[in-house]
C-alpha cells in the first residue's frame, strides 16, 4: 500500500487510485495491470487486511470495476510517455506509453507494436502499401506512393508525434509526362491514446481533370510471423450492423465490399487473452468503398482499404483518414462494441492515463476477485457501502456468463480460446460463490469448468512414483507447460472437489503431484546464465525435445503453496488421503519454496517485501499478493 500504490490519472468516473506494477519505474514505465489489481483484491478480501486498510481497497475494487465493460476486462492503463530512443524524427525509434513505433519516412512506412518488458515486444503492424488509382480521358491509372516520395517531416508537439511523407505524382497521358498533384500521408501518435491517427490527403493540381479517385491505407507484411505475428481474418461492419468475415484461406487476391463502413478490422487466430488485433475506425466511412486483400499461406498478407471519390475533380484536395487501435488479446466478433470503444477512446479526458484495450490475460482473477469480494461483504466481515455486495455478486454474474459465451463454449465448437491459468481462478470464483450463496446453480457451472480444465491435463514421461501429468498453458495452441498453471489447475481442482462427485479430479491431483520435482536449471538473467535450484516440472515439447519449467519467478512458488495448503486443509477425505501418500516429498518442496521465498524478502519499514525472484531488485503487483496468499490462503475458498 506504501510503495505501489498511487494516483493514476482519472477516467469519466472520477479520480484513479490503483496498485502500480512496481514502485520504481521499469525501463521508464509506470504500467497499471487490471489482473493484478484483482490478485491484490483478492488478497485484501481476507477481512483484516481490509479492515486495515478499508479506503484504499475501496480505491483498488472501484479502479478493477472501472476496467470492466462487458464484456470487456481492459488489460492495463500507462502514464502517458512518448520519446524518442534511436534514429532522427524521420527515421528512427520511439517509445510510447504501451506501444513501440518505428517511422521510416523516405520509405513511406510506419511500424506499430504492442510494447512489453519481456519477449512478447513484437512489430505488429505496417502501415504502407498505398497507392492512387484514378482515370483519366477514360483511361484507368495507378500511381504508387512510396515510389515518388519526395519530402518527409516528423515533430513531436504536446506528446503527440506527427510524422508525415508526400508524394510529388505524376503521370504520361498520351506519351508526355504531365504532374497530377501531391499526397502525403500524416501520422499523429499521441502519448494519452492508443488511438493512432492516419490521413491521406491528395491536392490534385490545377488544370489536370481527373476521374473516380481512389486513395489508400495500407497495411503491409501482415503474414512475416515474427513473435508468431500473423493476421488470419478480415472483418467489416457494414452500416447496417452485420459484421462479415474473410479467413484467409488460400494464396491469391479478393475484394471485400465495405461501402460506408465505419470500422473493420484483422485478427489473429489464438487464444482469446493473446490474439492481435488491429482495429480501425474510419472517419471518412462515406468514402470507404471496399478492401482489397493479398493472401499468402493461409495468411493475410497485404489489406488496402479504398477510398473512393467519384465524379470529375481538378484543383481540390480530397481526405481519407482512421484511427487505428492495436490489441493482444480480444473478443474481435464484438465488431459493434469495439467500434463503441473507439468513439469513446476519443472523448477521453485530457489527464486520462491511456488504456491498454487488449483483454486480461488472466481474465479470471478478476472474476474470483469480485466473487471473494461479495462473499466477504455478504458474511458482514467488514463495513460495505450500500448495495456494493450486491454489485459484486451482479458482476461476478455477469462476467461468468460472458466467460462461458466467449471461452467455454467457443472452446466446445473447436475454437482456439482457453488459457488453462485463467480458467483455474473461474473455477476458484464459482466455488467460492457456491460456498457464500448454496445456490446449485453455480454447482451445475463448476462442473462445466472442470470439465474443460481437465482437457489440458497430459500425460508426463516420468513414472518414478507412479503416473504424472501435466496441465498445458493452452490445448490447442501455446502447448507449454508452467508451473504456474499446473499449480492453479490444481488448486481449482482442490477446491472444486468437495461440491463435486468426480474421481477424475482425484486421479488428476495425484497425478499433477507426481509431476513436482526438485530440478537444477539454467536462467538468463542480464544476459549471463545463471544456475537454478528450485521447483519444476519435466516435460517433452510436440518435437520431443525435454524442457522443463521451473518456480525461479516467485509468484509460481506462492501459487504451489497455496495449492499445497489447500490440499492439507482440504474437506475431502480422499484429498486428505492423497497429501498423506505425498507427504515426505511435499515437506521437502514446501521448505524448498519457502527458502526460496526468504532469501528473496527483504525488510521494508515495518513490513516484508518479497521480491520478484532472489536476483529481483523488487517486488511487483503480482507477486506480493500471490506470495501472501500462499503464505495465509483465502477464508472464502
Amino acid at each position: 500500500m506504501r510503495k505501489l500504490l498511487r494516483s493514476c490519472g482519472s477516467s469519466l468516473s472520477g479520480s484513479i487510485q490503483a496498485i502500480a506494477e512496481t514502485e520504481l519505474q521499469m525501463d521508464g514505465d509506470t504500467w497499471v495491470w487490471t489482473d493484478d489489481n484483482a490478485k491484490v483484491v483478492e488478497m485484501l478480501t481476507r477481512p483484516a487486511f481490509w479492515r486495515s486498510y478499508p479506503r484504499e481497497s475501496l480505491e483498488i475494487l472501484r479502479f478493477l470495476h472501472g476496467m470492466c465493460e462487458a464484456p470487456f476486462v481492459f488489460r492495463r492503463i500507462s502514464a502517458p510517455r512518448l520519446s524518442r530512443v534511436s534514429g532522427t524524427a524521420e527515421d528512427g525509434r520511439y517509445v510510447h506509453s504501451m506501444m513501440h513505433v518505428g517511422v521510416r519516412l523516405k520509405q513511406g512506412a510506419v511500424m506499430l507494436g504492442i510494447r512489453f518488458h519481456d519477449a512478447r515486444t513484437a512489430e505488429n503492424l505496417f502501415l504502407t502499401g498505398n497507392y492512387v488509382h484514378f482515370r483519366h480521358r477514360g483511361k484507368p491509372y495507378t500511381l504508387d506512393v512510396e515510389d515518388a516520395i519526395a519530402e518527409v517531416s516528423g515533430h513531436e508537439e504536446n506528446g503527440v508525434l506527427i510524422a508525415r511523407h508526400g508524394s510529388e505524382l505524376t503521370f504520361s497521358p498520351d506519351g508526355a509526362e504531365q504532374r497530377l498533384g501531391r499526397i502525403s500521408y500524416t501520422y499523429r501518435i499521441d502519448a494519452r491514446t492508443m488511438l493512432v491517427q492516419v490521413e491521406a490527403a491528395l491536392e490534385i493540381a490545377p488544370g489536370v481533370e481527373i476521374e473516380d479517385v481512389i486513395l489508400t491505407i495500407g497495411h503491409d507484411n501482415l503474414s512475416h510471423g515474427r513473435n508468431n505475428v500473423h493476421y488470419g481474418r478480415v472483418g467489416v461492419l457494414a452500416p447496417a450492423g452485420s459484421v462479415a468475415w474473410h479467413v484467409a484461406d488460400k494464396d491469391g487476391n479478393i475484394t471485400l465490399p465495405a461501402a460506408g463502413a465505419e470500422y473493420y478490422s484483422l485478427a489473429q487466430e489464438e487464444m482469446r487473452g493473446f490474439a492481435l488485433g488491429v482495429h480501425t475506425r474510419s472517419l471518412t466511412p462515406d468514402r470507404l468503398h471496399e478492401l482489397r486483400v493479398v493472401q499468402k499461406q493461409n495468411r493475410l498478407h497485404w489489406v488496402v482499404a479504398a477510398y473512393r471519390f467519384p465524379g470529375t475533380h481538378s484543383g481540390t484536395r480530397l481526405v481519407a483518414a482512421e484511427h487505428k487501435l492495436l490489441t493482444a488479446g480480444g473478443f474481435y466478433d464484438e465488431a459493434t462494441a469495439y467500434l463503441r470503444l473507439m468513439r469513446q477512446e476519443a472523448d477521453m479526458p485530457p489527464d486520462a492515463w491511456p488504456r491498454d484495450l487488449s483483454i486480461s490475460y488472466d481474465y479470471g482473477v478478476e472474476i474470483n476477485a469480485f466473487a471473494k469480494a461479495y462473499a466477504m461483504f455478504a458474511a458482514g466481515e467488514v463495513e460495505a457501502p450500500p448495495g456494493l455486495a450486491d454489485e459484486m455478486r451482479r458482476m461476478t454474474d455477469r462476467y461468468l456468463e460472458v466467460y462461458d459465451a466467449q471461452f467455454v463454449s467457443a472452446f466446445w465448437a473447436g475454437k482456439n480460446t482457453v488459457f488453462c491459468r485463467q480458467l483455474a481462478f473461474v473455477i476458484l470464483a464459482v466455488a467460492t460463490m457456491l460456498r457464500a450463496t448454496g445456490d446449485e446453480g453455480y454447482r451445475k457451472r463448476l462442473a462445466d469448468l472442470v470439465e474443460v480444465l481437465l482437457q489440458f491435463q497430459v500425460t508426463l514421461p516420468g513414472d518414478i512414483a507412479g503416473p504424472e501429468s501435466g496441465f498445458l498453458m493452452g490445448v490447442r495452441s501455446v502447448r507449454d507447460m508452467h508451473v504456474d498453471c499446473q499449480s492453479a489447475a490444481l488448486l481449482a481442482l482442490i477446491h472444486a472437489a468437495p461440491w463435486l462427485q468426480d474421481e477424475r479430479i482425484e486421479a488428476a491431483i495425484d497425478r499433477g503431484l507426481n509431476a513436482y520435482s526438485l530440478v537444477t536449471g539454467r536462467f538468463l538473467w542480464a544476459n549471463q546464465p545463471r544456475k537454478v535450484d528450485t521447483i519444476g516440472i519435466h516435460w517433452k515439447d510436440a518435437g520431443g525435445k525435454p524442457r522443463l519449467s521451473m518456480t525461479f519467478w516467485n509468484f509460481h512458488a506462492g501459487l504451489t503453496l497455496r495449492m499445497m495448503r489447500a490440499l492439507r486443509r482440504s474437506p475431502v477425505a480422499a484429498l486428505r488421503a492423497i497429501e498423506t501418500r505425498h507427504a515426505d516429498r511435499l515437506d521437502m518442496i514446501e521448505t524448498v519454496l519457502l527458502r526460496q521465498l526468504a532469501r528473496a524478502t527483504q525488510t521494508r519499514d515495518e513490513g516484508l517485501e518479497v521480491r520478484c525472484s532472489s536476483l529481483s531488485a523488487e517486488t511487483n503487483s503480482e507477486t506480493q499478493p500471490w506470495v501472501v496468499l500462499g503464505f495465509v490462503g483465502h477464508p472464502h475458498d
